[in-house]
């Protein structure tokens, strides 16, 4: 069996090293980048069936898949949903789940609009594309409506209420091709200008209610479309109850910790899902486990060097301001154990970032 995966960074690579193992599955990756319309065709051709590292993925290549959708998976149904933000608040909404209140902007007008419906302050967004931050806008006073336009305007957006939380978690599952679900622990993740620096398994103090919902809303999307792979919910946690942020159709970076951290990790599940082969267990393997992305400059991982309880990930990318070049995993017997040793690697953050 030949997988092939549209994308051949950091996840692309993940996902292939994840079944290296299976002599019966063949892992083949294309680079988007160098895409043309003959050697989609040839790739499509050449392998058995077809996931993907990455939901940005241009509509010329999404509108070819349609030739291939029985071997897609996940299928086209949540990659085009989950390429939208308004398509995607949507779903969420149609699956039961609590978002942010929401309008779609097409003009300055319509974000004025949006000022006067949803309140302030709130968060302008690109529908397509746009990560770690990017596409973006925050508005605080009506005043900012015309500099937000000027700035991400002129295309499809959305303006979401803000939404007073906590903290930030997440929740990740697998689904297969029957319908069976597995769901990892949830991660507490901290971000810094719109990048996602760290998680920390176990995430602090969530309620038995709290845990509940999450795997219940990711239950309710995973089902409503007929989703098949690992998926990604994001959720503000709030003094009464979790709010859906954003959904990633794939591997997540704040599930990296799986890969040391869990039994079976979120890129293994998937290649299995894909496959049609039995999930693994998503129990963790250790009482505590951080993930802790290395942004911008490798140099300061040299601290991990001499620590046997970390692991070190490098993405082999040239260094670039707010780039993400790899990351770190720690491992631990316990959550003193695991902060004791963030805190030696806190050169990896700026100043500030890691507060425990």
């Amino acid at each position: 069996m030949n997988i092939g995966i549209l994308g051949n960074g950091q996840l692309g690579q993940m996902l292939a090293a994840s079944i290296s193992d299976l002599s019966d599955i063949k892992v083949s990756l294309y680079d988007l980048r160098a895409h043309s319309d003959a050697t989609l065709q040839t790739f499509i051709a050449s392998v058995d069936l077809i996931s993907y590292e990455t939901e940005n993925i241009p509509a010329a290549i999404v509108s070819q898949l349609e030739s291939c959708a029985d071997k897609l998976f996940p299928g086209l149904d949540a990659l085009k949903t989950f390429q939208n933000r308004l398509l995607e608040k949507n779903a969420l909404r149609a699956a039961g789940i609590t978002t942010a209140e929401f309008a779609a902007v097409n003009s300055l007008d319509d974000l004025k609009a949006a000022i006067v419906t949803l309140g302030l302050p709130i968060v302008l967004k690109t529908t397509t594309e746009g990560y770690d931050g990017k596409g973006q806008y925050v508005l605080r006073s009506a005043a900012d409506a015309e500099p937000a336009w000027a700035s991400i305007g002129n295309r499809e957006l959305i303006a979401e209420a803000f939404v007073p939380f906590t903290r930030e978690t997440s929740v990740i599952a697998s689904r297969d091709r029957d319908g069976n679900l597995v769901i990892w622990p949830m991660t507490e993740n901290v971000h810094h200008d719109g990048i996602l620096r760290y998680s920390l398994y176990p995430a602090a103090d969530v309620s038995d209610a709290k845990t509940e919902q999450a795997q219940q809303y990711i239950r309710q999307l995973a089902d409503s479309l007929d989703y098949v792979g690992t998926l990604t919910l994001e959720l503000f946690d709030t003094d009464t109850g979790l709010v859906a942020n954003e959904v990633a159709p794939r591997v997540h970076n704040s599930g990296h910790w799986s890969i040391e951290g869990a039994a079976t990790s979120q890129f293994r599940n998937h290649m299995l899902a894909v496959a049609g082969k039995p999930l693994g267990s998503t129990h963790s393997r250790y009482p505590a486990v951080a993930m802790l992305n290395v942004i911008s400059d490798e140099a300061p991982t040299l601290a991990a060097t001499g620590l046997t309880n970390v692991f070190v990930h490098s993405y082999g990318k040239e260094a670039r301001p707010a780039r993400k070049l790899g990351h770190v995993t720690v491992v631990a017997n316990s959550t003193t154990e695991r902060d004791n040793t963030i805190t030696q690697l806190a050169g990896l953050m700026p100043a500030g970032v890691w507060q425990h």
